[in-house]
């Protein structure tokens, strides 16, 4: 273990000791949101495009249904923008945050991009964390950033927030982030899983603006399905044999896309440095992809990866049997679970392995 790395755990163990703790049963729901790079609503402001359906989904699914929402950093973009400029263009949502808050079901982490937020004290039921802890009957969910992982945004994220804003943005450069830099991306997802699975813990994170469910990729999850419809096929007959090499074909498709579309991210495989597939690192993705929004949401004892679409954006989705998909009433969006286990099953082999 280098010194660097010391250090590191030696933070994330601290900040796992101090985080305030909530209690969870099978009864409670939770979703999770990141990276939503709430902006000044112009061109340049990332969340702009998906504006109106993160402010659907919050308003006409998940408040209705009680769930506690737990925003988990850089919701606001305080690197690019001032905050009146993000209060102004996005006043809808700081609304909506406060009726959650006004019900006791507003939890709000800072990240690399909102840690103005960290130094201003928030109004009651809007108070700011570094980190947050659910426990669900004695087993510790881990939710933070993801950012502490690298010393540096530790030790120079003003300084970076300050380039963003003054020189990079009036000069057209686009910001050099975690979430556009491959490499990086890997790095912080695997120191951790590393920190998560030697402690024995569930961690949350967003930061990388890569959805991981049980420490999987969207690469790995796709070469798991192929390898285990593979080995259904000699054993299928008739109608089933057929349908499982067109399942196959489709995954195969789909992965040769992400061959394509980012050959250094889907060649570079899991993040797992055994063979044993220990799933104790979760991330919820952003707000501000083309395809739609994702989260990760726990219900009736589960955790699910979910994604947000409209119907051109989610065409995919809507024929796929691998994929629950549900309307959202009176809406153009659709509710779309991509993957979802038994919170009992993924703490027991985080125990196990």
């Amino acid at each position: 273990m280098t010194g660097t790395d010391s250090k590191i755990e030696e933070y994330l163990d601290d900040l796992f000791d101090n985080a305030p703790v909530r209690e969870l049963t099978e009864r409670d729901r939770v979703v999770v949101f990141s990276d939503v790079h709430m902006g000044d609503g112009g061109s340049k402001d990332d969340f702009r495009e998906n504006a109106n359906l993160f402010l659907t989904a919050l308003r006409e699914y998940y408040f209705p249904n009680q769930f506690l929402l737990i925003l988990n950093g850089d919701i606001e973009e305080y690197q690019k923008f001032l905050p009146f400029q993000v209060r102004r263009a996005w006043e809808p949502a700081f609304l909506l945050f406060d009726e959650f808050a006004r019900n006791g079901r507003l939890v709000q982490i800072w990240g690399n991009h909102d840690e103005l937020l960290s130094l201003r004290p928030g109004r009651k039921g809007r108070e700011v964390q570094e980190a947050f802890r659910l426990r669900y009957y004695g087993k510790d969910i881990f939710i933070f950033h993801g950012h502490q992982i690298s010393p540096a945004y530790t030790r120079l994220n003003r300084v970076f927030g300050y380039i963003v804003r003054y020189l990079a943005r009036p000069l057209g450069i686009m910001n050099g982030s975690v979430a556009k830099n491959n490499k990086k991306k890997f790095k912080t997802e695997q120191k951790v899983y590393e920190y998560s699975t030697e402690r024995k813990i569930l961690s949350i994170i967003g930061h990388t603006h890569r959805p991981l469910f049980e420490s999987l990729s969207k690469v790995d999850v796709l070469k798991f399905q192929i390898e285990e419809l593979c080995r259904r096929y000699p054993r299928a007959e008739g109608k089933e044999k057929t349908q499982i090499a067109v399942e196959v074909q489709k995954a195969k498709e789909k992965l040769l896309a992400l061959l394509e579309s980012s050959p250094e991210e889907a060649m570079r495989g899991s993040i797992y440095e055994s063979h044993f597939m220990v799933p104790s690192v979760f991330n919820s993705g952003s707000a501000t992809g083309k395809g739609g929004i994702t989260c990760l949401e726990v219900v009736d004892g589960n955790i699910c990866l979910v994604h947000w679409v409209d119907e051109e954006r989610g065409k995919h989705h809507l024929d796929s049997q691998d994929t629950i998909v549900v309307p959202l009433k009176d809406t153009p969006y659709f509710r779309v679970i991509l993957k979802e286990e038994s919170l009992d099953y993924i703490f027991a082999r985080i125990e196990l392995l």
